[in-house]
């Protein structure tokens, strides 16, 4: 066939638009496959590429051939004349495919006892300098056919192939890496948020285990209480997680945060033109959840006018985007949590009493930390743990005096007010032990026995001095002459002091 300029042009306009149109590769190269077909006349074309591990080189898209014939046609490098371009790297052009012994025939898709003459091209796909596949057409040969002007034509294809095959690796490999990450991070949040890695031994929070495991399972309407601080969220991270949910979201909601005007959107969606500003339909939480949990903290300052909504998705698991009339189904699995008295709420005229009873399927209770002292030390550490890690200290624990200040106070913040207290002693240590001096005034303020006395200059001097000894003490392991040299004082005075201040050295 003579070279037909205009053609050669539509066709490289057409291949350079497969490649920008998709990145999908098989659908790329059909359609480069069918724009040679359109352009050059061409009967048969295929587009082979080599697996490295086996050396095997398979066709992978074709035109013009069946998909017997598609099958048919694997070859080994070196074996036939895709093969030899494999091997070689060099481009063959076969003028009578009937008159070649290096042709195999292997997919039996063309007819040469016709008497017509098939000429065959196969152009090698190169990667980086390495031949990856080959592109081989083959069409009806005439008198005067410039071959030289296909292949010139077919080498530039081959090589906006290779752009796409390019392309593509890197597409998968962005893919696979976005995989890997995502599956690390769940293994991760489901790691983080075990029932197994939550703070706390003692006999209040061991009924919080309890029936967070009794729960998991079930897909039952889940109402968490508890004073602000307590750790409600951890509860509700920890039912999910633990579920047959946990591959699927956790759509976290906290009810005070947004006005009612946009909580309605945030829930469950708008269609465009719902209300000013509405410029395209928006999912809400609730459809993003499908499949998940949704948790819905403080529901107890959810809007009066939202409450009819929420129970119907509770109810009858529906719901409409705002401005929509398509009835939305909602495979969510809803827990709640609050820190108020919903049952106050119901008389006040606050909280729907048919709500109530729809969240209160399944109640539990976070208690305060002043009821679970057992636990402080506990939470401490872990604290101390993680934000010196964080700041890059080697604080390696926390002084008699500070440990005793931290267990006698009430703690009206719960554990949040611990977190923070732990964050602002390490901050302010430059030693590797916590002492009180590194505690909030809140907490130096509260003497045994007395919850409310400041203490006296005299009190606060022999509090540190006592902290002082019984950190030498600990330091040299109960040896007094040791613990002595440590204070720079003698064997003698520090004996004194042991006996003033009531120090079993041995228990140390």
């Amino acid at each position: 066939m003579k070279a037909n300029p205009m053609a050669e042009v539509q066709l490289l306009s057409d291949v350079a638009q497969a490649l920008a149109e998709s990145l999908n590769l098989e659908e790329t190269l059909m359609s480069i496959l069918k724009s040679l077909d359109t352009h050059l006349k061409l009967q048969r074309g295929t587009i082979t590429l080599l697996e490295p591990e086996t050396e095997t080189i398979n066709i992978k898209v074709a035109h013009g051939l069946s998909e017997r014939s598609k099958s048919q046609g694997r070859y080994k490098v070196g074996e036939g004349i895709t093969g030899r371009v494999v091997q070689s790297g060099e481009a063959i052009v076969v003028p009578d495919i009937a008159r070649d012994p290096r042709f195999l025939h292997r997919t039996s898709a063309r007819d040469t006892a016709g008497g017509k003459k098939i000429a065959f091209f196969c152009v090698p796909i190169k990667l980086e300098g390495k031949t990856v596949g080959t592109l081989s057409v083959d069409r009806q040969a005439g008198r005067g056919d410039d071959f030289d002007a296909n292949l010139r034509l077919l080498h530039i294809i081959s090589t906006m192939v290779a752009q796409a095959i390019k392309l593509n690796k890197l597409v998968e490999s962005e893919r696979a890496l976005l995989r890997d990450e995502n599956v690390r991070l769940r293994r991760e949040l489901k790691s983080r948020f075990d029932i197994h890695n939550m703070v706390g031994k003692s006999n209040a929070m061991q009924e919080v285990y309890r029936l967070i495991e009794q729960v998991a399972d079930s897909n039952a309407t889940v109402l968490i209480r508890g004073e602000t601080g307590t750790g409600k969220d951890l509860v509700a991270h920890a039912i999910h997680y633990d579920s047959l949910r946990a591959d699927k979201p956790f759509v976290k909601v906290n009810c005070t945060a947004l006005p009612e005007t946009l909580l309605e959107s945030e829930l469950f969606g708008h269609e465009k033109g719902a209300f000013t500003g509405a410029i395209e339909r928006k999912c809400g939480r609730f459809e993003r959840a499908h499949g998940g949990t949704i948790f819905l903290d403080e529901i107890g300052d959810f809007p009066p006018g939202l409450q009819v909504k929420l129970l119907r998705v509770i109810q009858f698991r529906e719901f409409e985007r705002l401005g929509g009339t398509e009835t939305i189904k909602a495979n969510v699995r809803v827990i709640v949590a609050t820190h108020k008295n919903l049952e106050e709420q119901i008389t006040q005229g606050q909280f729907r009493s048919d709500l109530y009873y729809r969240v209160n399927v399944f109640p539990i209770y976070m208690p305060p930390l002043r009821e679970r002292k057992d636990d402080i030390m506990l939470l401490a550490d872990h604290f101390l743990e993680k934000y010196a890690q964080e700041n890059g200290k080697r604080i390696t624990r926390i002084s008699t005096p500070a440990i005793e200040m931290l267990t006698r106070y009430h703690w009206p913040g719960n554990i949040r007010e611990l977190e923070n207290c732990i964050e602002r002693a390490v901050l302010l240590c430059e030693d590797d032990v916590i002492r009180s001096e590194h505690l909030p005034p809140s907490l130096q303020m509260v003497q045994k026995g007395d919850t409310t006395a400041r203490p006296s200059f005299t009190e606060i001097i022999a509090n540190k001095e006592r902290e002082l000894i019984v950190d030498a003490l600990k330091k040299c392991g109960g040896q007094q002459r040791k613990a002595a040299q440590e204070l720079g004082i003698t064997e003698r005075i520090l004996g004194y002091k042991i006996h003033k201040y009531d120090i079993l050295p041995k228990y140390i």
